[in-house]
């Protein structure tokens, strides 16, 4: 008897096996960890994800053996919003800051060269935003360092004001970033945006793995 119902539990784990390697689309088992990986390439200091839930799918027309997994979720704020843009300009600075150093000390290498194009790009979006948004900048910018004395420090450099012009430049850039993302200047604590992140899914013989 027991060797009946032995063999019975091996023949019911064996469909249960090809049943998951037969599955026409991938399980959120194997999608979400691979998908929540790329989604989590918008966090920042600050940032969280919630209501991270699946939202679409597709076959390929050309394969039926390849599926995209799309899942939404939110991107909200867990610190004030003039705080997170000042998390970001101030890794931004720190990059800006070392590739100035590095151009200064060094001979017109490819490193040197490397460090003069990032620096240029960085100006080069932190002068079209600028630019674009032409008198209306200035009191924007006046509302946001009233609402967070750390970012004024940092764009007013008191502490290092051979660092002024970088920082202002690194607070613009992570601001643009931001706004980008569609993040508002009123945004309090819990607000967010919608985002959305994907993968394609390969179907093999050992079930659905993610492709390279």
């Amino acid at each position: 008897m027991k060797r009946i119902l032995s063999k019975a539990a091996a023949a019911a784990l064996m469909v249960l096996l090809l049943a998951g390697c037969g599955e026409d689309r991938p399980s959120d088992k194997v999608a979400e960890p691979v998908v929540r990986k790329l989604a989590e390439t918008d966090l920042a200091d600050g940032l969280e994800i919630v209501d991270f839930q699946r939202s679409n799918g597709r076959l390929d027309p050309d394969s039926a053996n390849r599926y995209r997994v799309t899942y939404t979720y939110k991107l909200q704020l867990a610190k004030p919003y003039g705080e997170v843009i000042l998390g970001l300009a101030r890794g931004l600075n720190e990059e800006l800051q070392q590739s100035a150093a590095r151009q200064a000390q060094s001979d017109m290498d490819f490193g040197a060269l490397q460090d003069g194009v990032n620096l240029m790009q960085s100006v080069m979006v932190a002068s079209q935003w600028l630019n674009a948004q032409g008198d209306g900048f200035a009191p924007r910018r006046d509302a946001m360092l009233a609402a967070c004395a750390p970012c004024r420090a940092f764009w007013e450099s008191a502490d290092a004001p051979e660092q002024a012009e970088l920082r202002r430049v690194s607070f613009i850039v992570a601001w643009n970033h931001l706004e980008q993302m569609q993040f508002a200047d009123d945004f309090q604590v819990g607000d967010g945006v919608e985002r959305h992140a994907w993968h394609n899914f390969e179907k093999t013989e050992k079930g659905w793995l993610p492709s390279n």
